[in-house]
């Protein structure tokens, strides 16, 4: 496995260890400032609270077991909409394919990336019960939310920022279900499973 090109802090200069290749924001373990990895190199986006009000199983740096593949907690991010929130929890696997967690009152589900080029979809006008063109197949939109990062912790695979604007939509076609996450930056499309609390066996 490959290293971030992150060897200090952008805020205080204090050396940072090897960061996996896969991470693109992570929090400085000296003055705590929030990293994010943009197009001028790695930036820092100031001081943030973490997004611990609630009480959860899941914590940074936890270790267990889903599957027979061990899994660390490494970063989560508190996503707030309307009605509430939810916090997605990035899971590093010792095989090395990782996956995020979404939390929201007691259910889970696991995010399996999908490798699909949705980013000439139109998503600010998709509606709910209206169907969205994405690799040449019609997906069927179930559910769509406007919400923001309200927190961030440990280390993450996107340049997520508190503030930022994501557009999530659920969409079904085919016999899968895909969530989709779309923020200025980026598309994340990925495949759920519906998990217990009691998949997760901890150390």
């Amino acid at each position: 496995m490959g290293f971030s090109s992150l060897q200090s802090c952008p805020s205080c200069g204090v050396a940072i260890g090897d960061l996996s290749a896969h991470v693109r924001s992570t929090e400085c373990p000296h003055c705590a400032n929030w990293l994010y990895l943009s197009n001028n190199g790695w930036t820092s986006g100031g001081l943030f609270e973490h997004a611990l009000d609630a009480p959860s199983m899941l914590r940074l740096g936890r270790s267990g077991v889903f599957m027979d593949r061990r899994f660390t907690v490494a970063g989560r991010l508190r996503v707030t909409y309307s009605s509430g929130f939810w916090d997605e929890w990035w899971l590093e696997f010792d095989d090395g394919v990782h996956h995020w967690l979404e939390e929201d009152d007691g259910r889970y589900r696991l995010h399996k990336k999908i490798e699909m080029d949705a980013t000439d979809a139109s998503f600010a006008n998709a509606k709910v019960g209206s169907t969205l063109q994405i690799n040449n197949q019609r997906w069927f939109v179930t559910e769509k939310i406007n919400s923001e990062v309200a927190g961030t912790e440990g280390s993450l695979p996107v340049a997520a920022m508190p503030g930022e604007q994501v557009l999530c939509i659920d969409v079904i076609g085919g016999g899968k279900k895909l969530s989709i996450e779309a923020t200025g930056r980026d598309v994340s499309v990925s495949q759920s499973l519906v998990v217990s609390g009691a998949d997760l066996l901890w150390d």
